[in-house]
């Protein structure tokens, strides 16, 4: 009896490991791609190795300037529709429910982290917002070269985006080509 339990534990793991690889490849795959201009800054994580942190124009809004919702909290979940601007995409709209059709636009799903300007019943001026495609671990040596490129102003990001909204590193670009690709299948 013991070893049928170990059994199932030991398959209930890898059904979640499974799980896990196969739902980031779905996003991965989505047909939606949206490039993002990035500011990067070179940490390390002593467990995990080297990676970037991305810092992107879509993720500090001015709600003054944007269609949609203009009352926000920290924690809220938010959609900025972002739409095609030369090579990059901006921020144009941000709603707390995911816009239903989007003409020529694309959903992006984030986090309130905190809200500015907002005192004694007025709306905020500004949000601050994270999409969970603020960090890309790179190998080792790589980070600085990465954080040279942005400080050109040369570094953009390719994000998939699902038909929730949920975003994923798909790759990271420069003006003469690309850096790196994700994909794990």
């Amino acid at each position: 009896m013991t070893v049928i339990r170990i059994l199932i534990l030991v398959a209930l793991q890898t059904a979640a490991l499974v799980y896990m690889i196969f739902d980031r490849q779905a996003v991965l795959n989505s047909a939606q791609v949206v490039t993002l201009k990035v500011v990067p800054i070179d940490p390390n994580d002593i467990f995990r190795g080297e990676y970037v942190i991305l810092n992107y124009d879509i993720s500090r809004l001015d709600l003054s300037k944007l269609d949609g919702d203009d009352t926000m909290n920290s924690g809220d979940t938010v959609f900025v529709t972002l739409v095609r601007e030369a090579e990059t995409w901006k921020a144009v709209a941000i709603n707390r429910d995911r816009p239903f059709r989007i003409q020529g636009g694309v959903a992006l799903r984030g986090s309130v982290q905190w809200v500015d300007g907002a005192s004694g019943g007025t709306a905020p001026q500004s949000i601050q917002v994270t999409f969970g495609i603020e960090s890309y671990f790179v190998p080792q040596g790589t980070g600085r070269a990465i954080e040279d490129e942005a400080r050109k102003g040369d570094l953009s990001v390719d994000i998939a985006v699902d038909a929730q909204g949920r975003g994923a590193i798909k790759a990271i670009r420069r003006k003469e080509g690309v850096i790196y690709v994700e994909g794990i299948l």
